[in-house]
């Protein structure tokens, strides 16, 4: 019963037209994606994280990289937006919703203390290793099989959060389709020794934003979780914030997505990051509240010949201020293995 209330509190070759995007049939689940500028300049491939959809991505972002003579391409990984969805809602979920508020509320509490070890990380099972439905080596192939189904050999590969753990899976398993790698507020893993895990002022709006999303009050609960992960340099404007949302949620929320579970049953990559040959850079904010900057440094430092941008004053955030700035170091970053 804990485990699944975990879960579910975790964030409550044919083609068919999708919107503006296209699904595409791969690993026997449909990959919804979407395609950027012009395909015959060299690609780019954007692997978003946890629970979050392509839409995730700021046009902004997107933009700044096509005009540089890039095809970008976005895609919903399987559990997320328009790809097929895996996690279902679950019985105990069913359950409670016809529990009182306040027992709602102490399980909450607990279950967000569960979520961390002794040492205050993420905690990762081993049992998780053999009942998950998928891992990250999964959603990693479907990265290769979406590559494939564009009939494309090699991308620059750009992957945040949980995709930038995708992406470090990627250049392990399947380092010839990789052009350079660019892992993104990232981690070699949660249970790696000697790194912290989230911040608690984190942790508590993570509990309130489930309290929130209880109570009914859905815009509130994600305006505070994506605040939660700012940092101090920059900020936006709670209109700006709702457009966001609105984009994102308009996309497709699976609020019982098993990426966590894929994350808890993945290996832990930090010994394996020296075997990583592909130019790579390693971006990171400074104060990133989930994923601290002690994760960026420890990969940057793990791969041989990589560079690192550390992004000062921000958190677990592209912020559309420092968009100008990121994407200028990304381009010289693609442009490097031309040199």
């Amino acid at each position: 019963m804990k485990k699944i209330l975990f879960f579910c509190l975790i964030f409550f070759s044919f083609s068919l037209k999708s919107g503006n995007g296209e699904l595409a049939r791969i690993n026997d689940i449909d990959i919804w994606w979407e395609g950027f500028g012009d395909k015959k300049n060299p690609p780019v491939l954007l692997i978003m994280g946890l629970n979050a959809n392509s839409k995730y991505w700021d046009q902004e972002f997107i933009d700044e990289i096509v005009k540089n003579n890039f095809y970008v391409i976005t895609f919903d990984n399987r559990d997320a937006g328009k790809s097929t969805w895996i996690g279902k809602e679950p019985f105990a979920m069913k359950v409670l919703q016809f529990m009182p508020s306040f027992i709602n509320e102490y399980l909450i509490n607990n279950m967000i203390d569960f979520m961390l070890d002794e040492e205050g990380r993420f905690r990762v099972e081993e049992s998780e290793q053999t009942s998950a439905e998928y891992d990250l080596g999964d959603m990693a192939l479907d990265a290769v099989g979406l590559l494939d189904y564009l009939y494309i050999e090699e991308a620059h590969v750009v992957g945040a959060s949980l995709g930038g753990m995708v992406a470090q899976v990627l250049a392990l398993d399947h380092p010839d389709r990789i052009l350079t790698l660019t892992p993104l507020m990232t981690t070699p893993g949660f249970d790696t020794e000697g790194l912290p895990g989230p911040t608690k002022s984190f942790m508590d709006s993570l509990k309130k934003s489930f309290i929130l999303n209880l109570h009914g009050e859905f815009d509130a609960a994600a305006i505070l979780i994506e605040t939660a992960q700012y940092g101090t340099k920059y900020s936006s404007e709670e209109s700006v914030i709702r457009k966001k949302i609105k984009r994102i949620q308009a996309q497709g929320n699976n609020p019982y997505s098993l990426q966590t579970t894929a994350v808890g049953a993945s290996p832990n990559r930090l010994n394996r990051l020296k075997e990583i040959k592909i130019p790579t850079l390693v971006i990171h904010g400074s104060e990133d509240p989930l994923i601290p900057l002690e994760h960026g440094l420890v990969i940057a430092e793990q791969i041989e010949g990589s560079n690192l941008m550390i992004m000062e004053g921000v958190g677990h955030e592209l912020p559309l201020q420092y968009i100008p700035k990121i994407t200028n170091r990304l381009v010289s970053h693609f442009n490097s293995i031309n040199n």
